[in-house]
């Protein structure tokens, strides 16, 4: 079943049908159209909460937010809690933020919302969009013969990326042992440069940084640039620990 999350009559009408009793909520858009985002990012989890009490419905609902919450996070604030001062560049930040805090205030009103705070994803199928997906793709291009180099933004950024799996594995631990209403990093918690992340995933083909040819400004992106963020995981790994 297709649902658009940003019709209410026809969320409702699912969620009806189907009485979920955990609901992984990820629907979001990257766009920098803020009506879309609004939309979308805000509204789309307004709806589907106010559906579900709506409904009489006691699903478990977890949020999907991002490290974009964060924005500007300055060296000295590593590793960054789920209580830093939230100060996004971006209108998909921005509008994460939002989806956040309507979710904890839904939470106080009694219903039943984890939030996962997702870092960097490393593995197949990311958006090119993303670090990962840009140079996954590219690298299919120089496999295929129509490119010869791996072009990039500024390679000195340190993040925080973790896999795929281990990322699923934190989400199940949210969604089975999570309090409501509380907010949780999904992250490794481990700083990597972006320099390292590519000269990693160059090394696993036999490939090496000569390739390689690194641009001066962010990739298809303007404004602050956050020189090092990563994560406090403690909170998130207590909840695999209790398992």
């Amino acid at each position: 079943m297709s649902v658009d999350v940003r019709n209410y009559a026809d969320l409702s009408g699912a969620l009806r049908s189907l009485r979920p009793e955990v609901i992984i909520h990820l629907s979001a858009v990257f766009s920098d159209d803020f009506a879309l985002a609004l939309a979308t990012n805000v509204i789309g989890a307004k709806n589907l909460l106010a559906a579900l009490e709506e409904n009489d419905l006691n699903a478990r609902v977890l949020l999907a937010g991002s490290a974009a919450e964060y924005g500007i996070v300055y060296p000295e604030e590593n590793p960054v809690s789920v209580e830093q001062v939230l100060r996004p560049v971006s209108i998909y930040g921005l509008t994460k933020s939002w989806q956040t805090q309507w979710g904890v205030l839904c939470s106080h009103r009694g219903q039943d919302v984890v939030i996962a705070r997702i870092f960097n994803l490393n593995g197949p199928g990311m958006s090119e969009r993303l670090f990962v997906g840009r140079i996954n793709k590219q690298l299919e291009q120089l496999t295929a013969g129509s490119c010869d180099k791996i072009e990039t933004g500024p390679l000195a950024s340190v993040r925080d990326y973790i896999s795929l799996e281990e990322a699923g594995e934190q989400l199940m631990a949210i969604i089975n042992a999570g309090k409501s209403g509380s907010i949780y990093n999904v992250a490794s918690g481990k700083p990597i440069s972006m320099r390292e992340l590519l000269q990693g995933m160059l090394r696993e083909r036999g490939l090496a940084m000569d390739i390689v040819v690194e641009g001066v400004r962010p990739y298809g992106r303007s404004g602050f640039d956050i020189p090092v963020i990563y994560a406090d995981v403690e909170r998130t790994i207590a909840l695999m620990r209790a398992k």
